[in-house]
């Protein structure tokens, strides 16, 4: 994959959708074999429980939306809040997976995650290559390779779709207009977060 290509579909996706801007959350998880279905990752993020999904616009808060991409399947948070971001729901979404998490939001608070076989293993505070940390650091070394050549002070925004680009690249997933447009598989959720997670 040609990662400035998605770099320039990224950046173009963020001017055209001004709202993304000031927070998401999007978690790709990649099955290690065969294909994990919307209702089974809803399961995961829950904690077990079996909930009802409904159709809403991927831009409304305190909702995660569903999705599928090439082999991987998408969990999408407007605001940046994540549910899908919380240990806990990582560690359930990457068994038998690996998983990858980017959010940020009005906070200022920027993160990358990577998860597999129901652990943790390397997160990245603020896109920062110096505060990556975790039991397997080394698992989001090519990323933080690649955000260290951006140099300090850039905007924000030249972050951000470079990291989205390089979860593409990690996992073929693609965020795009058109699945932001249009009534996604969604489940409400409270917020904060908590250990298993229920829906309202």
């Amino acid at each position: 994959m040609d990662l400035q290509h998605a770099v320039t579909h990224y950046r173009r996706l963020i001017k055209e959708v001004g709202w993304l801007e000031e927070g998401m959350a999007w978690t790709v998880v990649l099955p290690v074999s065969g294909r994990l279905s919307v209702q089974e990752a809803a399961t995961r993020l829950t904690g077990g429980s079996h909930p009802e999904l409904g159709e809403l616009d991927p831009g409304f808060s305190d909702v995660v939306s569903f999705g599928q991409s090439g082999a991987a399947t998408m969990l999408f948070e407007a605001d940046g809040f994540s549910h899908a971001g919380h240990p806990q729901a990582l560690e359930r979404l990457s068994e038998n997976a690996r998983v990858w998490h980017v959010s940020w939001n009005i906070t200022g608070r920027r993160m990358l995650v990577h998860a597999a076989q129901g652990k943790v293993l390397a997160q990245m505070l603020d896109f920062d290559p110096d505060w990556l940390h975790g039991i397997d650091p080394g698992s989001l070394r090519e990323e933080a390779t690649v955000l260290r050549g951006i140099g300090r002070y850039r905007p924000p925004t030249r972050y951000k779709t470079k990291v989205m680009a390089m979860v593409e690249h990690r996992t073929g997933a693609r965020l795009d207009r058109q699945w932001l447009d249009r009534p996604q598989p969604a489940l409400p959720l409270d917020w904060p977060p908590t250990e298993g997670t229920q829906p309202t």
